[in-house]
């Protein structure tokens, strides 16, 4: 007998079952016995990490003080968090305000940054000389305002006696308040600009439709007398010729050449009697008896542009005069400021706008609750926001959608709990996997610099509770089957956890590596937050995978040696008294001693149902030819499909959401985008023509490092505010207000005069210059240079009074308190507005439209102004975001081909097979075609979410087939009982892990913000497509064309085919599989577990 088999007849006996007794028939052509004595085997030369037999050091240690071990990894990450929150505090705002979330070297951006840093340049400089002393007068500004929405659940739509009442009721709750005249915007001025007497000073009329069908009085006949003249199409069209003339006294000689004085006479008695009646239109009487008299009323007014102002806010999109039912509504109420106890509105606003909130919390709040209630109303559903409140229902979002994060870690516990069948395993594996957060974070921080950190890195915790949990699953399965892999392995428990070590260990390594490097693909886009994600996702798996390797490794050993015994063990008399069937006879025995004294016996070491299933049964399915066909036809008959809707994805359209359509703030939101026309009330977007302003300075930017830090502004030296230049910005001006063209008129906002929406500085200035003695004796239209530094700054001391927005207006004055750096158009988007982001195409067009009025415009400036070129943007990001869009769009094209390249490369150089590679690389591809169709089915449209999602797309589809692909590739045999043996080792991990990961998911689907809504739909369809395509589709292309292992290559016993029961045993003992049998103590030949070092016995 062998050396081996000598010490193992001095074991105790121990009656092994009688299925393992079955004597076999030697092979007609045993291969030749090798003796195992001890001049025979493989002397292994110590190195700087393994010892003389082989075993890690690392490992060694561990072994010897898992203690000590365990708690010193806990120490290191508990001194990197305590680091990490140093770091933090000093830094503030842990979270990074992603203002600055765009491709800082794009034309939109570069020029939305010149203009907003030399803005703030200029106010920041001229603040510090202006602001001592200056007293606005109370509540004279637009502090804060409160929306509310309704809608009608009727045919009658929200006109109807009930439904105005029911508008009436939520208008009244801040209207008929007490307090409600220390809050609101107050009307300081006159309409002729004078001003009011202190006693006289009003609340502002808000922008409601009650004030229209609860008036002073109602003149019903004169109303029906409007309507049938408006009835008259040659009526129409000629009171909007003549109405510039007649409203506003502008191109009186152009608009009434060749009108009849009858005609004109006329026109003039309709607005009069149109002026009657909505000079009525206060709110403060009773309403009127009918409703939809006053709504055709309202309908035909619309078809003057310059009466429409007075109605068009009120009614949706749909109503006119064919269809005189608004089936919805909205109401505008402003809270004012300054505040009593401040001077300005800009002073500590902060601080004003919590004084409004707390008096809406205090005294309004419970009855705007109540009328919002679906139940309060069977005619109208009433929605409502404020900005103040914004920020609390988004915190109440936010930590509602937190919880449902705890929610998914504590499914990952239990289901680790559950899988281990250790509470100590899953807790520790559960903080291995949540520490891995805060250590990749003081890296990401601490370490490399990074201060750019995104809120979507948040996400990361459900990525690496299904990465992390996938980790531990391979590291515990290892575990498992280095019982079944003979002495060589189970001799000492230090041999054992150095096969598990370096198993699970480089299986891990490919996997995380492949995810780590298909996360960094996002480097490769402009957009700092998604950088960031990529970076901070890559780390977090990284050191994921050193705690797997390092504390759960600890962890295990402990378990070993402390808690893996049968639980009925571990209570004292609990075994035989309370538990019958138990085993406790060698209560002191590890399950290491117990696989060495199994394979002494020639018992192999059960295996668990999970694994014996996907080894016999699954492998059967996938092996056999008619289950490869069906898999085949199955397959296809959803890619197929799939791939369609992939061709069918398309930009989005629509603005886009931040939360759940179905909410009520988003519900609302979508409303006012929708439903509603442009109004003279509405604010359009602001955008900007300027001169005197460069292209910033970059030199030295670097977002990720310094977020803050996006350039220095950059003025022109050579503008100068000249006569001639002031000419040729009131030409301008004029241009842009009077010009009627068709693109202009799609592209600029009408005001009630029925011109554009332009503020220039230049039509309040020359008249002030000119009254105050700064203009020219010769010129009255223009300031000499020499003055022009005095008059602004008496202009800006004592700017016209009764002029709505003259704050912004004379900011247009790049004025820095010394000299003019700039001067500015502001003009208003009739599309764009400054609360909703729009599809891309829609932004474009605008944004190409704005670009062809700002050639035009320098076109009739020129060089006038000493520095030729004007600079056009916005300072709300819309064109930025337009850009974003782009980006996304692009990037997730190229996102995912990145991935998806180099998860090839990795599995490439990980099996040294191009067949493998390309079999993984499709089932990859495969995976990215099912989820992008089944997204695509589901109505997603291609916007800022779902390009993200999809540029990390590849991210999360490698794992699964990277395991099996690895197994594959280490195992050896034909084809076939490679295959078999990759689903016994690697089934029950990936299993493990794909349910583990779509239990991480399914919390996120009660997620009402969005982006976390679509995160974890895209998650669970990544994670089962990725499974199901890894399970069948891949491993039947193996077994159909995936190579066998060279004749003449050593058997990696490691990854043998294990057999399904004692008959198979007989079958293959003797085989070349790498089983030997060998003699019981009764002279027998029985079966015996794989043999590791390849040796055969007597």
């Amino acid at each position: 007998l062998s050396s081996y088999q000598q010490s193992s007849m001095m074991q105790p006996e121990h009656k092994p079952p009688a299925s393992a007794l079955n004597t076999v028939d030697p092979p007609s052509a045993p291969p030749a016995m090798k003796s195992d004595s001890a001049e025979d085997r493989k002397e292994h030369e110590p190195t700087w990490f393994s010892d003389e037999v082989g075993n890690l050091k690392l490992v060694n240690f561990v072994v010897k003080r898992p203690c000590c071990s365990c708690f010193s990894v806990l120490l290191i990450c508990l001194v990197m968090i305590v680091l990490l929150a140093a770091i933090v505090v000093g830094d503030g705002n842990f979270i990074t305000n992603d203002v600055n979330d765009y491709d800082l070297y794009d034309v939109r951006s570069k020029a939305y940054d010149s203009f907003r840093l030399a803005k703030e340049a200029v106010e920041d400089k001229r603040d510090l000389k202006e602001n001592a002393g200056v007293v606005d007068p109370r509540q004279s500004e637009a502090l804060d305002m409160v929306y509310w929405i309704y809608e009608a659940q009727t045919d009658g739509g929200m006109f109807t006696k009930k439904a105005l009442q029911d508008m009436k009721e939520a208008d009244d709750i801040m209207l008929a308040d007490k307090d409600w005249d220390q809050y609101c915007v107050l009307e300081h001025f006159n309409k002729d600009g004078s001003p009011k007497p202190e006693e006289n000073v009003t609340c502002k009329t808000p922008l409601s439709a009650t004030t229209i069908f609860f008036p002073e009085s109602w003149d019903s006949a004169l109303a029906t007398s409007v309507v049938d003249r408006l009835k008259n199409e040659e009526t129409v069209k000629l009171y909007n010729q003549m109405a510039p003339c007649l409203e506003h006294g502008v191109q009186c000689e152009a608009v009434m050449q060749g009108v009849p004085a009858e005609q004109q006479s006329a026109a003039e008695q309709l607005k009069a009697d149109i002026e009657a009646i909505t000079s009525k239109w206060t709110g403060s009487g009773e309403l009127v008896q009918d409703p939809q008299e006053v709504a055709l009323f309202c309908a035909y007014l619309k078809l003057l542009p310059t009466q429409a102002f007075a109605v068009d806010f009120y009614f949706d999109k749909n109503f006119n005069v064919e269809n005189p039912v608004s089936m919805f509504s909205r109401t505008l109420l402003q809270f004012g400021g300054p505040v009593a106890g401040f001077n300005r509105t800009d002073e500590d606003k902060s601080d004003q706008e919590k004084i409004v909130k707390d008096y809406v919390l205090d005294n309004l709040y419970d009855e705007m609750e109540q009328v919002a209630k679906k139940s309060h109303s069977k005619e109208t559903n009433t929605y409502y926001f404020m900005g103040a409140l914004i920020f609390d229902v988004f915190i109440q979002i936010l930590i509602a959608d937190a919880l449902k994060a705890i929610a998914s870690v504590l499914l990952v516990f239990l289901y680790l709990w559950y899988m281990l069948g250790s509470l100590f395993l899953a807790a520790v594996g559960m903080a291995e996997i949540l520490l891995s957060l805060p250590c990749a974070w003081f890296l990401f921080r601490g370490i490399f610099q990074i201060g750019y950190f995104s809120g979507m890195n948040a996400l990361t915790i459900f990525i690496v509770c299904a990465i992390g949990a996938d980790d531990i699953f391979v590291f515990m399965d290892a575990y498992k089957q280095s019982a079944h892999q003979g002495p060589e392995v189970t001799r000492t428990l230090a041999s054992r956890m150095t096969w598990v070590w370096r198993k699970s260990g480089y299986a891990m390594a490919i996997t995380s590596a492949t995810t780590c490097a298909a996360f960094l693909c996002t480097i490769f886009t402009p957009i700092a937050s998604v950088r960031s994600f990529g970076i901070f996702a890559a780390l977090v798996i990284l050191w994921d995978y050193v705690l797997v390797m390092s504390l759960f490794c600890t962890a295990v050993v402990i378990y070993h040696n402390r808690f893996e015994r049968d639980a009925a063990c571990q209570v004292p008399g609990l075994c035989g008294c309370c538990t019958a069937g138990c085993e406790c006879r060698n209560q002191e025995q590890t399950s290491t001693d117990a696989a060495l004294a199994s394979f002494h016996d020639g018992i192999p070491v059960p295996q668990d149902a999970v694994s014996r299933f996907f080894r016999t049964s699954f492998a059967d399915a996938v092996l056999s030819v008619k289950g490869r066909v069906l898999i085949l036809l199955v397959l296809l008959a959803w890619l197929i499909p799939a791939i369609v809707y992939v061709t069918k994805l398309e930009p989005t359209k629509t603005a886009e959401q931040f939360l759940k359509e179905d909410h009520p703030l988003q519900y609302s939101i979508t409303i006012l985008n929708n439903e509603f026309p442009v109004s003279a009330q509405d604010e359009g977007l602001p955008v900007f023509f300027t001169w005197g302003v460069g292209t910033l300075d970059q030199s030295g930017v670097n977002q990720l490092i310094d977020p803050d830090n996006v350039g220095r502004p950059v003025f022109k030296e050579a503008f100068a505010f000249t006569p001639e230049c002031q000419r040729k910005i009131s030409l301008a001006c004029d241009d842009l207000k009077f010009s009627r063209t068709a693109e202009r008129t799609a592209l600029l906002k009408r005001e009630d005069t029925g011109f554009s929406a332009i503020r220039c500085v230049m039509d309040s200035f020359i008249p002030f210059a000119d009254a105050s003695g700064f203009t020219a004796a010769t010129d009255n239209a223009t300031v000499p240079l020499d003055n022009v530094n005095a008059a602004i700054r008496a202009f800006r001391a004592n700017p016209p009074q009764g002029v709505e927005d003259m704050d912004e207006i004379v900011d247009n004055f790049g004025w820095d308190g010394e000299e003019l750096r700039y001067v500015s158009i502001q003009v208003e988007s009739q599309v764009l507005d400054q609360w909703s982001n729009l599809a891309e195409d829609v932004t474009r067009t605008q944004y190409e439209g704005f670009e062809r009025l700002a050639e035009h415009l320098n076109g009739v400036v020129g060089d006038s102004c000493g520095a030729s070129g004007v600079l056009m943007t916005d300072l709300e990001q819309k064109f930025i975001f337009m850009n974003n869009q782009k980006i996304y769009r692009e990037s997730a094209v190229s996102g995912a081909a990145i991935g998806v390249a180099i998860s090839f490369l990795v599995l490439l150089l990980a099996t040294r097979s191009p067949l493998l590679a390309v079999l993984s690389t499709v089932s990859i591809l495969c995976t990215i075609m099912s989820v992008i169709g089944a997204v695509v089915m589901l109505g997603w449209t291609l916007g800022t979410v779902e390009a993200i999602l999809i540029s990390i797309l590849a991210g999360f589809s490698v794992d699964y087939v990277v395991h099996l692909a690895h197994s594959f590739a280490h195992s050896s045999g034909s084809a076939h009982q490679r295959v078999r043996a990759a689903f016994a080792e690697m089934g029950t991990p990936v299993l493990s892990g794909m349910l583990t990961s779509v239990l991480a998911s399914l919390p996120l689907f009660a997620c009402e913000i969005l982006f976390f809504e679509k995160f974890g739909t895209f998650l669970c369809f990544t994670i089962l497509s990725s499974w199901i395509f890894a399970n069948f589709g891949f491993m039947a292309a193996l077994a159909t064309v995936g190579p066998s292992s060279p004749p003449d290559a050593p058997a990696d016993t490691d990854q043998q085919p294990f057999p399904k029961d004692s008959r198979e045993m007989q079958q293959v003992a003797g085989s070349n599989l790498g089983y030997a049998p060998t003699l019981n103590l009764n002279g027998q030949a029985v079966f015996a577990i794989p043999n590791p070092v390849g040796a055969s016995f007597p």
